[in-house]
């Protein structure tokens, strides 16, 4: 039968599907980034800490399930930055929290009123 389609075997099926979860789970990881990136970049450092390692969980997985060097490398490079990014935020939130302790609170007095237009003329 020359012209009939072959039945790909459960094996490479399940090879398929396997690999198309973890380029899903890594998709979700660079999300994750994405994420922790703009967060840092609004101020908000808890929540990108939560991500950064929410996606350094994700690619150490992904490493973990790898069985070639190349890309069990790249995963665990990524991993590895993403926890670095972690501490270096968790500094500057901590150098945030010991400045706005250091600062001096304004005390509520009320601003002095100027005179209005009317009271201004003599």
């Amino acid at each position: 039968m020359p012209g009939a389609h072959v039945a790909p075997k459960p094996q490479q099926q399940a090879q398929a599907v396997q690999a198309s979860r973890l380029k899903k789970i890594e998709m979700y990881a660079a999300h994750l980034v994405n994420e922790a990136v703009a967060k840092e970049k609004a101020g908000r450092f808890g929540d990108a800490i939560v991500d950064y390692l929410q996606a350094a969980d994700l690619l150490l997985l992904l490493a973990k399930g790898t069985q070639d060097y190349t890309p069990w490398k790249a995963f665990s490079d990524r991993a590895i930055a993403c926890q670095q990014r972690v501490r270096i935020l968790i500094a500057k939130r901590k150098l945030a929290e010991e400045a706005a302790e250091a600062a001096p609170v304004p005390s509520p007095r009320a601003a002095p009123q100027g005179l209005t237009a009317g009271q201004d003329k003599v």
